[in-house]
Order: structure tokens, then C-alpha cells, then sequence
């Protein structure tokens, strides 16, 4: 009788532990959340479209290229002109996009970007974006909103939405946007990560895109379909963001992945984007102007004598070039490079800074 209770004990724990979950607004960020995940650009031989009712997924070989945090800052920390559009009435929080592509405009160069979001107790939506276009912010808000998520959620849900949004570029001309999505909860079950293994719901986004360009100088304009874009997600209870993202596109009838991000804890030898690994003696580290031109110049602050390394790598993290690599006493450095002598084309690089006890990483734009 013992023996059977047991045996009935241990089912019923497997179950539960197995169960399908739902994830309501309640399981989404909090204005002040900061989460570290890891980014890169390969998922090796694992098929992220395959999805099924109790499914395990195993992505614990997962290698990180960079390490960054997703922060989702308060409308009241909000600086002009974002303040102004984007309010506590109409957004929950902001989060820094470091994914951000490029507007098929020509004269048209983005150097940040802003996504904006609203949480309801049944759905989570961005509402709104705020770019750097040729040195000048600008917010803009959607006329069309893009819900992401509807609550609750669960497995076999499925939702459509339409979104819209348009900007103005002073002396350039006019970008927009309009898509839609389609979700549906294809999948539940067990996902491993090298952060570890949770039980999930497995989302699939499908997006369809056209840009609207308008320039002033050919005083022409066009709509340019962008290729279907998909989104794979996986969420837990608790976890704010999706534990997973991959992000593909079709490309000659081929799934081809695009971006991969992922809740995940601090690995050492990783750069770190945005993040300065230790907050005390910092290094001041940067680079001007950015976006560079053809010549920019390096700046750095060494609290102490050290050996400095300062390299340029491409997105995902091939080396471009070595600049400096020698020991140095404590001080205020500068370096200039030419980005022709260094055979850099015109795209985004990462330039790395480290010395004996630091490391910091920041993101160049080259526009020559």
C-alpha cells in the first residue's frame, strides 16, 4: 500500500511539473527591471520551428557572442523630446533596442533607437519608438499600435493585429511602416538554456512589413515590401521577458536565423554591451564622433598602470583589427584611427577596451 502511494505521489509531482502554464500581464517587466541576457547569432543544428504539446527543447549548447541588459526605464525618467509623447498614461516603460535596422532612406542614418510599450491586464503592445536619425532624437509614436502578446495566454491561442507608424526626417524626407502580425501558441513544454531548464510556452510571430520612403531631394517616393519575418519565443511564469528569443527569416525558401537572445547570468570573457563590469575606478572609455566618418578618436582614463588591449570586431565578434596592445601607465590616453586604413565599411562595429582588471565594450557606427 506504501509502495502505491509512492508511486501514485510520484506521478502526480511529474504531472505538475510537466504541466502547461499560462502567462498573464502579470508575468511581464516592471518599470525598473533590468535583465541580463546573452546575444548571438546561431542556434547550430537545432530547428527552431519544431514545437509540439509537451515538448522539450534543448538549447543548452547555446555560445554567446555579447552580454547585455534589458532595461525597462520609467516614463517619469523620460528626457525631451521623448517626455512629451511618451507619458505615464500611455506607456508602461522604455527599453534601449539594440537590434534596431537601418530606414531604406537614402541621407537616413539611425544611431540609437527607443521602443516604447504599454501593459494591460490583456495586452502587452508597443505603442511607440524614439531614434537618433542624423544626430537629432525623435520620437514617434504609433498610429497603429503592435500588440505582441494578448492575455492570458495559452497553448493553441492565436491573434492577429494591424500596426502603423510614420516619421518626418527634417531635410531628408519621410519613413514609415506599416505590418502585420499573426501569433500562435504552437507549442508547451520543457526548455533547456544554459541558464537553465523551465517550463514554457512556445510562441510563433509571423510579421509581413511594407515601408513607406519619401525623399525630399528626388521628390519621389515607394512602398518596399519587407520579406516575412518570424519570431520564436519561449515565456515562463515569473521571468518578465522570454527565457528565449530566435528570430528568422525566409531566404530562398530556407529558415534563416537572424538574431538569438537570452535570459542568462554573467559569463566571464564576454563582451559586455552598455555595461561597464565594475563600476569603481572606471575607465572612461569612449570614442568620438560616433557615427565616425572616416577618422574618429579613442579616449580612455587608466586609474592605475596596466596592460591595455583595444581590438575591433564585427557583429558577430570576428576580430577586425588590433589597436593598441601595450603596457601603459596610470593616465589620459587618446588614439585616431582611419577607418580606410583599418578596411572598415560603412555598418556597426563593436570596440572593445581591456586591461588587467576591466573590460567595457561600446558600439561604433561607421558612415563613410
Amino acid at each position: 500500500m506504501l509502495k502505491n502511494y509512492f508511486l501514485i505521489s510520484g506521478l502526480v509531482i511529474s504531472s505538475v511539473l510537466n504541466a502547461q502554464i499560462t502567462v498573464t500581464s502579470a508575468d511581464m517587466p516592471n518599470a525598473g527591471d533590468s535583465i541580463k541576457v546573452s546575444v548571438t547569432n546561431t542556434v547550430g543544428t537545432v530547428d527552431p520551428t519544431l514545437s509540439d504539446s509537451n515538448y522539450t527543447w534543448d538549447y543548452s549548447s547555446l555560445t554567446p557572442n555579447v552580454q547585455q541588459y534589458q532595461k525597462f526605464d520609467s516614463p517619469t525618467t523620460f528626457t525631451s523630446p521623448f517626455n512629451f509623447l511618451f507619458n505615464p498614461i500611455n506607456t508602461s516603460y522604455g527599453k534601449n533596442n539594440y537590434q534596431f535596422s537601418s530606414i531604406p532612406l537614402v541621407g537616413a542614418t539611425i544611431t540609437a533607437a527607443y521602443d516604447f510599450f504599454k501593459e494591460t491586464t490583456t495586452q502587452f503592445k508597443q505603442v511607440g519608438s524614439g531614434s537618433t536619425i542624423n544626430g537629432a532624437p525623435l520620437p514617434y509614436l504609433y498610429s497603429a499600435p503592435d500588440i505582441i502578446y494578448r492575455f492570458p495566454m495559452n497553448y493553441l491561442n492565436m491573434d492577429s493585429s494591424d500596426y502603423k507608424y510614420g516619421l518626418p526626417i527634417p531635410n531628408v524626407g519621410y519613413s514609415g511602416q506599416i505590418g502585420h502580425r499573426v501569433n500562435v501558441v504552437d507549442g508547451w513544454g520543457t526548455l533547456t538554456t544554459p541558464f537553465g531548464t523551465f517550463q514554457t510556452l512556445r510562441v510563433k510571430s509571423t510579421l509581413a512589413a511594407i515601408d513607406t520612403v519619401y525623399s525630399d531631394s528626388l521628390q519621389s517616393g515607394s512602398n518596399i515590401p519587407r520579406g516575412l519575418k518570424y519570431e520564436f519565443k519561449w515565456l515562463a511564469n515569473g521571468h518578465k521577458i522570454p527565457l528565449l528569443e530566435i528570430d528568422a527569416r525566409k531566404v530562398f525558401g530556407s529558415m534563416v536565423v537572424t538574431n538569438v537572445i537570452y535570459v542568462d547570468s554573467n559569463r566571464t570573457n564576454v563582451p559586455q554591451v552598455g555595461i561597464v563590469e565594475n563600476k569603481t575606478n572606471e575607465l572612461h572609455f569612449s570614442i568620438y564622433p560616433n557615427p565616425c566618418f572616416n577618422e574618429a578618436t579613442i579616449s580612455y582614463c587608466l586609474p592605475s598602470a596596466t596592460s591595455v588591449k583595444i581590438s575591433i570586431t564585427d557583429l558577430v565578434g570576428k576580430k577586425i583589427a588590433e589597436i593598441v596592445n601595450e603596457t601603459r601607465t596610470s593616465g589620459v590616453y587618446q588614439k585616431s584611427i582611419n577607418t580606410a586604413d583599418l578596411h572598415l565599411n560603412s555598418g556597426i562595429y563593436f570596440l572593445h577596451l581591456q586591461t588587467t582588471d576591466f573590460k567595457e565594450t561600446h558600439k561604433i557606427v561607421v558612415a563613410n
